[in-house]
């Protein structure tokens, strides 16, 4: 059964209800205060961005720091492991420009 939510038109009070379809009658009334006046308002949603969507969305400086220390590593190592090194901004022990160190 659908969740469809509902705000009363005199308290204010938005409320969930299970609803058998779209095409069920509104409740009777408002939890809160009892008034018939209900309406349907549309309800938030989650979205789930894809691993490419988060990617694109980094900041350049990121990318910056990646071409850095790719540019450092030997011909011969894999890329994971400068990556793995990596932090969000949020996270770096050091503010300021950008940094990596080995």
């Amino acid at each position: 059964m659908p969740i469809y939510e509902y705000r009363c038109q005199n308290c204010h009070q938005a409320d969930s209800f299970f609803l058998k379809s779209f095409d069920s009658p509104p409740p009777a009334g408002c939890r809160n205060c009892g008034d018939s006046g209900l309406q349907r308002i549309m309800s938030a949603f989650a979205y789930h961005r894809s691993e490419a969507d988060r990617m694109a969305q980094l900041d350049p400086k990121y990318y910056n720091m990646v071409d850095q220390a790719m540019s450092k590593a030997p011909a011969d190592s894999h890329p994971d492991h400068y990556l793995d090194k990596m932090v969000p901004f949020s996270q770096a022990k050091e503010t300021g420009e950008p940094y990596f160190k080995e």
